[in-house]
């Protein structure tokens, strides 16, 4: 019967289920995108157990939170804590060429690690000893696709690499692929004790993360409560020599330094630290979409809800027809809740097919991997019958209650059984469909203002027409007689050689005492970048005061320029011919001054930096990059004459580059995914409150049709009815962006915190969005209006 119903009301069934389905659609997308973020590390057999140090530091009241910790605390951690079962501690290696018997491949993911790593974390072993695997030099692990795609085989085991042209290693394991839902990658696993900062051990260096797996039943808390006596055992003495101060005087002053514990399972969303292997993920934007999916499905109840008790009058007869012949009210609420079920699980098998279709667009938008084998596993399976069951519920319960209190002996006499309290709870609804609406209107365009403002924003540099060649094995003189020969070139305006880039990437800092000055609080952080003369111009950056370094000047080695917000921290209303040195350092002269340029996200602030020159700039070969800026209407003819020069000057090194302004853009990723998905997401929210107002307007014109033609006979003009029953929907609608407005500026006044530079929230905005609301409630009411005032009295009133 639930089933004829449907067929014999086409209309609503469509318009319901349609609406119901896109919902849904969303609503499992985000319940994958949740699950997937949720299940990070998790496969990791003792993934409850395992915990990374966090490092908190403030000094010189200049505060660094990080992933790393020092050096030697890992073995420090289980030589002195019984509590501790194993540590490892793990790296990043900067990507470099590889090759077997073919060509050079650049590879970027690669990672340092003790060999203890097998001990921590679940990774599969096809082959090899875990046990000594990392312990021989010369050595790598690889994943069984860096096996297949080098050897042709996962049998790689003792067969060779060469990294970079001149370093062998021997393939001494080969491991499976290292799941998508951890909290770091590698194809390529390197010893860690080869590296020069392992072996240097101090207490200092923060550059590896450490990883602990703590005995069964220990407390994570008991733990990390004894760190303190860490503190004092080796931290204080380090203090004491290299900066003449205990951990006591430093505290005093206001400092601190914190050793912390974070569960593994807890990384990828509640951490973002400097230091971090991967971009992790954010738990903000996980309530943000899951409160996203909540609304959208709750629109399409909504709908539901006021499609059926709309369309309730058409059924009154019915109702009060069953009664008389014996029907009770339980068994009817029944009948009703078996037609919300039926749609509800007709929507669910649509929303399913348009899943699967749209999976790909869907993992390109966010950036994830989810597939579609998530849906045949039994736990998914049982989840999504408990749901389908839910929202039936949850849209059937009200109209089978609603219906079904009808009296049979008005609902057959009238042939209605509607009450006023009831329409004042279809205009309450509509109020709660567009309130949501406005908020994701809203929020949509705040977040494409503030992404046009990062966009057009001067950063402080030229990033438009940058080509960055990397060439970490290209020999010094290859690399400079590249640059000259690229130079003369009349496209390629200017050329720079460097180990950093104004783009997020790996840093280089310590701290630098003014002139005279040798106290800890009058130490500034500060950032050092190793340049050659010509990165300035290049890069177009602006001196305010000073000059830039001179070519071939060997004094300029002991000179340095730094930008504005170093020179205020320094204390320098003058700066230039001050000097800055580090503790028990050489004193660097400061011959210029640059203008502030943001060489990170606009999340951050600009924080202190100094330009060293470097004669010897490319003799660490896995830090450089050749910049060239170029003026040219064909930029890939232009790139390709480069490329053919290069070949001449570095036969057999690949010529792989890079845009600026598409690193630039990169720091910003994640921003312009969820602009386009708000985009989305608002524009199917408002489709579905379009398709529930659609559907109410058509049976309110319906219901209405012997008033409009009593009203035409009267004299009424078209217009007049059209604003009439135009009307009775706008007035929800304006109460809703009355509801709405205060509520999106709160949420995205929060979401803007997270910049540093950021818009102001204009009152423009909540009176576009506004009229945008209004505007597509009159498109889609005014098809019915228009209908329903041009219909023929004559008819209408003999119909009647």
């Amino acid at each position: 019967m639930a089933l004829r119903s449907l067929i014999q009301n086409k209309w609503y069934s469509a318009i319901t289920v349609t609406g119901l389905a896109t919902a849904l659609t969303i609503t499992l997308f985000i319940g994958l995108y949740i699950k997937n973020e949720l299940n990070f590390d998790r496969y990791n057999e003792n993934s409850e157990r395992i915990y990374r140090v966090n490092s908190d530091i403030s000094f010189s009241l200049q505060g660094l939170q990080t992933a790393a910790a020092p050096t030697p605390l890992g073995a420090t951690l289980k030589t002195e804590f019984p509590e501790v079962e194993e540590t490892v501690r793990l790296g990043k290696y900067q990507n470099c060429l590889v090759k077997s018997t073919r060509d050079n491949v650049r590879e970027q993911a690669i990672l340092l690690a003790d060999s203890t790593i097998f001990r921590v974390f679940t990774l599969k072993m096809l082959s090899g000893n875990p046990a000594t695997a990392l312990a021989k030099p010369n050595s790598v692990v690889i994943t069984e696709r860096m096996a297949r795609k080098y050897f042709g085989t996962t049998h790689a085991l003792n067969k060779v690499l060469t990294f970079n042209n001149n370093e062998s290693r021997q393939v001494t394991a080969v491991i499976g692929d290292i799941p998508a839902e951890s909290h770091f990658q590698a194809d390529f696993i390197l010893p860690l004790w080869e590296t020069r900062d392992a072996k240097a051990d101090k207490w200092g260096n923060h550059i590896f993360n450490t990883y602990i797996l703590l005995k069964p039943g220990t407390s994570p808390k008991a733990v990390q409560a004894k760190f303190e006596k860490i503190l004092q055992t080796y931290l204080d003495p380090a203090l004491r020599r290299f900066f003449n101060t205990t951990l006591a005087e430093a505290r005093k002053q206001g400092n601190y330094f914190r050793y912390s514990l974070i569960p593994l399972t807890d990384i990828h969303l509640h951490s973002n630290r400097a230091g971090e292997l991967t971009p992790n993920g954010s738990m903000e934007y996980v309530y943000i979409f899951a409160g996203i999916a909540l609304f959208i499905l709750m629109i399409a109840v909504v709908n539901f809800i006021n499609l059926t008790t709309a369309r309730s009058v058409k059924r009154a007869r019915e109702i009060g027809v069953r009664k008389v012949l014996g029907s009770n009210r339980i068994g009817l609420i029944y009948q009703f809740l078996s037609e919300s079920m039926l749609i509800a699980f007709i929507s669910m098998l649509v929303a399913i097919g348009i899943l699967v279709s749209m999976l790909p667009v869907f993992n390109s938008l966010t950036g994830e991997s989810l597939l579609v084998s998530e849906f045949t596993t039994l736990p998914v399976t049982f989840f999504l019958f408990l749901g389908t069951v839910a929202v039936g519920l949850l849209a059937g319960i009200y109209p089978a209650f609603y219906i079904s209190s009808f009296q049979p002996a008005t609902a057959i006499k009238n042939g209605s059984g509607s009450h006023p309290k009831r329409q004042s709870l279809r205009s309450s609804l509509v109020v709660f469909q567009f309130s949501m609406s406005v908020i994701l209107i809203i929020a949509t365009l705040l977040i494409n203002q503030q992404l046009q403002f990062i966009q057009s924003k001067n950063v402080g540099y030229g990033k438009e027409q940058v080509i960055i060649l990397n060439t970490p094995e290209v020999p010094e003189k290859q690399l400079r007689t590249f640059k000259e020969i690229a130079l003369q070139d009349e496209q390629v305006k200017a050329a720079s050689i460097s180990s950093f880039l104004p783009v997020t990437s790996k840093r280089n800092g310590d701290y630098w005492y003014p002139e005279g000055q040798t106290d800890q609080k009058y130490s500034v952080p500060m950032q050092e970048w190793e340049v050659d003369e010509d990165y300035l111009a290049t890069y177009k950056m602006v001196l305010v005061q000073g000059r830039n370094f001179l070519k071939g000047q060997a004094a300029d080695s002991n000179r340095v320029v730094i930008n504005e917000t170093a020179a205020k921290q320094l204390g320098y209303k003058e700066p230039i011919g001050k000097s800055i040195h580090k503790q028990g350092g050489d004193r660097l002269t400061i011959v210029g001054v640059v203008k502030d340029f943001h060489y990170e996200s606009l999340r951050t602030r600009i924080e202190p930096l100094c330009f060293m020159l470097d004669a010897d700039i490319v003799s660490d070969k896995s830090n450089d990059a050749l910049s060239l800026r170029l003026e040219t209407s064909d930029m890939a003819a232009s790139i390709s004459v480069l490329e053919n020069k290069w070949k001449k000057i570095a036969p057999g090194q690949p010529f792989e580059y890079s845009f600026l302004n598409e690193s630039f853009d990169a720091m910003y990723r994640a921003e312009e995914r969820t602009q386009v998905l708000f985009t989305t997401f608002t524009t199917i929210a408002i489709f579905i409150s379009c398709l529930g107002l659609f559907g109410l307007a058509t049976f309110m014109a319906e219901q209405r049709t012997k008033e409009i033609g009593v009203r035409k006979v009267l004299g009424a003009s078209v217009k007049s009815i059209v604003t009439l029953l135009s009307g009775d929907f706008l007035k929800p609608v304006l109460f809703a962006i009355l509801i709405a407005s205060p509520i999106a500026w709160y949420m995205m006044s929060r979401w803007l915190q997270g910049f540093n530079y950021r818009i102001e929230i204009e009152w423009w905005v909540f009176v576009l969005a506004g009229t945008l609301a209004v505007s597509i409630a009159l498109i889609t009411v005014s098809f019915q209006s228009v209908r329903a005032a041009l219909m023929n009295p004559v008819k209408s009133l003999k119909n009647e």
